[in-house]
């Protein structure tokens, strides 16, 4: 059996890091038919958008993608490509586990953590206005009429919107997740105390979520965001599965990939009802293109969450594995892990991992 998958080569080091770890998906044995489409700086080359159609129907028709990172230029329009996908596949939640490796060096011992959150509304949504617009001065007459308070006459003003269904959506799929993967918690991260409004909906829908569901070996808790930054600092053992909405679950993701060993190592999905796109949480890291020195793990790693996706669990468990032997041997990495040796190479690395097989 051979599985239909769309390649996303990206910009930046993204098809140095996709190429890595499409050798390393079919190193498996796995067979995977790929159907190669380009967005970003090339895709506006060759057609003038940075998201031709051909790629949105490509994932559609697919059900699943491997993607490389994708920068946006502000004369194209859109203001991000990778939103746009989101938006225009489905995709609801974001899936970004991060873990400590035996061999890196990380600022804590023991990380084992899993983030899944909101792709939508929140302070990301864009609805924005500018200081001293008309709609900011409307936005003061509003709240002054309403609340009783002023808003500051220069104040620029983002709204955060936060669907409770959209919330409830996202909270199934962690919920989910924990269950499938054999998690013992997941944690619903807010700020609900002072957001009452919407972190106070985020956090009853997804509690409205755990009650319709309820499992023995599962246990749902929330907790503030700020304590749960402390927690993954001092106590990273406390933190399991961490639900949240889109700014919290960003910031969150960048912390724990920091305190696990870097971004090169911090693997993700974006799911929705339909389809699921995998990419690395790094950037594109323009200025390391093309020069053969960006850490292929991170996009390995996603290959690997592609693969038991789509039922392939032992080949992704070996490729999971190969990767841990490389990094515990600690001889061939790249420059952002290599401590006492000569960093290798993309290729050299990928090389190593397909060895390790």
């Amino acid at each position: 059996m051979s599985h239909r998958v769309t390649l996303i080569p990206g910009d930046g080091i993204g098809p140095e890091v996709v190429e890595a770890a499409r050798r390393a998906m079919e190193a498996t044995g796995v067979r995977l038919r790929w159907d190669v489409h380009e967005v970003g700086a090339v895709a506006i080359e060759r057609s003038g958008t940075p998201l031709p159609a051909a790629v949105l129907e490509s994932v559609a028709e697919r059900g699943v993608a491997l993607k490389g990172p994708v920068g946006t230029a502000s004369s194209t329009g859109l203001r991000s490509v990778n939103v746009t996908l989101r938006e225009e596949l489905g995709l609801q939640a974001g899936i970004r586990p991060s873990r400590t490796w035996p061999g890196v060096r990380a600022p804590v011992e023991e990380l084992d953590v899993v983030i899944v959150r909101m792709l939508a509304g929140d302070l990301y949504a864009g609805i924005e206005f500018a200081p001293g617009s008309d709609a900011v001065a409307r936005l003061r007459e509003l709240v002054a009429d309403t609340c009783g308070r002023e808003l500051a006459a220069d104040a620029g003003v983002s709204l955060k919107p936060i669907s409770p269904a959209q919330a409830k959506a996202v909270a199934r799929i962690a919920l989910d997740y924990a269950r499938d993967h054999g998690r013992r918690t997941v944690t619903i991260v807010h700020k609900a105390t002072v957001m009452r409004a919407t972190d106070g909906a985020f956090l009853a829908a997804a509690r409205g979520v755990a009650d319709e569901q309820p499992a023995e070996d599962l246990v749902v808790d929330d907790r503030l965001v700020d304590t749960v930054c402390h927690d993954l600092a001092a106590r990273p053992g406390r933190c399991d599965v961490l639900l949240t909405s889109m700014l919290y679950g960003d910031l969150l993701a960048d912390l724990c990939a920091g305190l696990s060993g870097g971004l090169g190592l911090a693997p993700g999905v974006n799911v929705g009802p339909s389809c699921a796109v995998f990419e690395a949480v790094h950037g594109t890291v323009a200025h390391e293109a093309g020069r053969d020195r960006a850490n292929p793990m991170a996009l390995i790693l996603s290959g690997a969450m592609l693969l038991r996706h789509v039922g392939e669990a032992t080949a992704a468990g070996r490729l999971e594995r190969a990767v841990a032997t490389v990094l515990a041997d600690g001889r061939t990495v790249t420059y952002d892990l290599a401590r006492e040796c000569d960093p290798a190479g993309t290729t050299t690395v990928t090389d190593a991992v397909i060895a390790a097989l």
